[in-house]
């Protein structure tokens, strides 16, 4: 199991490469959000793959990743610093980074901290902060988010908010993969996803934009209920030479159920740059 210490933690990570052997390619990493894990973006890897390094970690506590334990507090400082020891760790310069929801957010927060870093910041799906309406629709019927975690677990939490229609529209697929995807969700410790819903709350990007200085593009759902479009066209008109691209998803899940106009739309930025 291919894992990497960095910031006195263990994460996970895999690297797929069908590049020619005698190049250097560039690097892509591809950060997962809330509760989920590199394994949600293995439909990412074929169209990507043969022209670039792709590279997927696992978050602090999420699949299988180190447990950082019940009582772990956590913080946007150790999660940062998660990111930038994981670079160190891989001896990567630079990458074009890729961040979906949470991913999102700490890639746009990685990015004014340390521009050096990145060739190119891709958001997919991603807010400027999990507003009060967002944790509302986390709460499912409970009365918050945390209490929902708590008595249905991750997997169950998952399944949950799937059936409401909230934040995790995926079309019309079939039981087998619905099934999949509640697992993937299922490794994920339940006290690690409270201890983050405690956080991201409290985070809120929006009055940094403007200081990002890296290549940006804003992959955005048209249909989320979690991410009005008018958000994302926000983002991309308050980060400079910020460009956007649409996706006509079923909800928020666009890098899902729409993987061939998302990976498109990537490659084409990346190859303009």
């Amino acid at each position: 199991m291919p894992t990497v210490s960095a910031n006195n933690y263990e994460m996970y990570y895999q690297v797929d490469d069908f590049t020619d052997p005698w190049t250097s390619p560039e690097t892509i990493w591809i950060q997962h959000g809330f509760g989920r894990s590199s394994q949600f973006w293995y439909h990412w890897v074929p169209p990507l793959a043969g022209q670039y390094r792709v590279l997927r970690r696992d978050m602090r506590g999420h699949g299988q990743s180190a447990d950082p334990g019940a009582d772990y507090v956590w913080s946007v400082e150790d999660l940062l610093n998660d990111m930038k020891g994981f670079l160190d760790a891989q001896g990567l310069d630079k990458v074009h980074y890729v961040g979906e929801s949470v991913g999102g957010i700490l890639g746009i927060a990685f990015a004014t901290r340390w521009p050096e870093r990145f060739k190119s910041l891709t958001l997919c799906a991603t807010p400027t902060a999990i507003r009060p309406h967002i944790q509302r629709l986390f709460a499912v019927g409970h009365e918050d988010w945390h209490t929902a975690l708590g008595k249905l677990g991750a997997a169950g939490w998952a399944k949950a908010l799937l059936g409401q229609g909230g934040g995790l529209g995926v079309g019309n697929v079939n039981q087998a993969r619905i099934d999949w995807i509640l697992n993937e969700w299922g490794k994920t410790r339940t006290h690690v996803l409270q201890g983050l819903c405690r956080l991201v709350p409290s985070v809120d990007v929006e009055p940094i934009l403007e200081q990002v200085i890296v290549p940006t593009l804003v992959l955005a759902p048209t249909r989320s209920p979690l991410l009005p479009l008018t958000e994302s066209v926000m983002i991309r008109d308050r980060i400079p030479g910020a460009q956007i691209v649409t996706i006509n998803g079923h909800g928020h899940e666009i890098y899902l159920d729409r993987v061939k106009e998302c990976t498109a739309a990537l490659l084409s930025f990346i190859q303009s740059l």
